[in-house]
C-alpha cells in the first residue's frame, strides 16, 4: 500500500503552534514511511471561513518547508460529492431529521428525540442525523494502541442551515484523496468511529489512524483559534521549531535562526515520529 497522509487546517483563522504542531506530526509520518503528504483546506463553514485565512495559512505552511505533495484541495470545490453521498446514505433509509436545539439537549449524548423520523422524508430547515447502531467505538490506534472511546450517540451530518457537517466532509474526503494514514491530534479521536460508520455504509475503505496528544496553554485548554491561540511568526519558523523540540525533550538541535529545511532535515534523522511521541509523554497533552 502506498503511503499517503494529510494536514487538513480549518479557514477560520492563522495558524497557531498547536497547528504547526499537527502538521509537523503529520509532514514527518509521511516522510518516514516514504509516502506524499496532502494539504486540504477545511472552507465549508462559509460563516467563519476567509479567503484571507487561506492565504495566511498557506503562506505559513510554505514557511515552515511544509508543503504538499499535490496541489491544495478546497472542500468548498466538492460540494457536490458531499450531495451524492448524503443522497446514498438517505437512500439507506439511516438518517432523519432533528429540530431539536441544543438548548433542549443535554451535554454530551444525544438521547434520540427525533429517532422516530427515521425513514421518513428529510425536512428543509431541520439537522440531519445519522443512526449510529452500528459504529464500532473500539479504535485500533497506530500511537495510543487500543481504545475503546464514549458511546455513540446519533450525530449530525447536516445542518440545519443546510451546510455539511465536518465529519461527513472528511470522511468522503479521505476516500477522494486516497489517504492511507490519518495522523492527527487526541482531541479528535472521538470523531474516527463516526468517519469511519459512514466510510463504512458508503463502502468505502477506511484509512488507518493515529492520534497524538494536543498541545495545550497554562489554564490546561487545548490551543485553538477559539481560545485565541497566539499565532506562529512565519517569518522565524525556526524559533517556533525549537520551541516544539523542547516538548519533546530533544536534544543538540539546530539553532533557532536555522533554515525549516534545516530543521525538517534534523527531525527526519529522528526515525519513526510514532515512536518518538510515545516515549516521550504517556498524557493526552504536552503542556506549554
Amino acid at each position: 500500500m502506498n503511503y499517503c497522509g494529510r494536514f487538513a487546517p480549518s479557514a477560520t483563522g492563522p495558524l497557531h503552534l498547536g497547528s504547526i504542531f499537527a502538521a509537523l506530526i503529520s509532514y514527518l509520518d509521511a516522510a518516514f514511511n516514504r509516502g506524499r503528504w496532502l494539504i486540504r483546506i477545511d472552507d465549508l463553514d462559509e460563516t467563519r471561513c476567509r479567503n484571507v485565512y487561506v492565504d495566511q495559512v498557506l503562506t505559513c505552511l510554505k514557511a515552515f518547508g511544509l508543503q504538499s505533495s499535490r496541489p491544495v484541495v478546497y472542500q468548498t470545490d466538492r460540494i457536490s460529492k458531499y450531495k451524492s453521498a448524503f443522497s446514498a446514505l438517505d437512500e439507506l433509509g439511516i438518517l432523519y431529521s432533528c429540530d431539536c436545539s441544543r438548548k433542549k439537549l443535554p451535554k454530551g449524548f444525544y438521547p434520540g428525540f427525533c429517532r422516530h423520523r427515521m425513514g421518513e422524508p428529510l425536512l428543509d430547515k431541520m439537522a440531519t442525523r445519522i443512526n449510529s447502531a452500528e459504529a464500532n467505538a473500539c479504535v485500533d490506534d497506530l500511537i495510543i494502541g487500543s481504545h475503546q472511546t464514549d458511546p455513540l450517540s446519533d450525530f449530525i451530518i447536516k445542518r440545519r442551515d443546510g451546510l455539511f457537517a465536518y465529519q461527513l466532509a472528511c470522511a468522503i474526503d479521505e476516500q477522494i484523496d486516497g489517504i492511507t494514514h490519518v495522523i492527527r491530534g487526541i482531541d479528535l479521536l472521538s470523531s474516527t468511529p463516526i468517519q469511519c460508520l459512514i466510510a463504512k455504509k458508503l463502502g468505502y475503505t477506511n484509512p488507518k489512524y493515529g492520534h497524538f496528544p494536543v498541545l495545550v496553554g497554562p489554564d490546561n485548554s487545548k490551543l485553538s483559534k477559539q481560545t485565541f491561540a497566539e499565532p506562529v511568526n512565519w517569518e522565524t519558523p525556526g524559533q517556533t521549531y525549537a520551541q516544539l523540540a523542547s516538548l519533546l525533550l530533544l536534544k543538540n538541535t539546530p539553532d533557532t535562526i536555522e533554515s525549516a529545511e534545516s530543521w525538517l532535515s534534523y527531525f527526519s534523522t529522528l526515525g519513526n515520529p510514532r515512536a518518538l511521541i510515545s516515549s516521550t509523554y504517556q498524557t493526552d497533552t504536552f503542556p506549554l
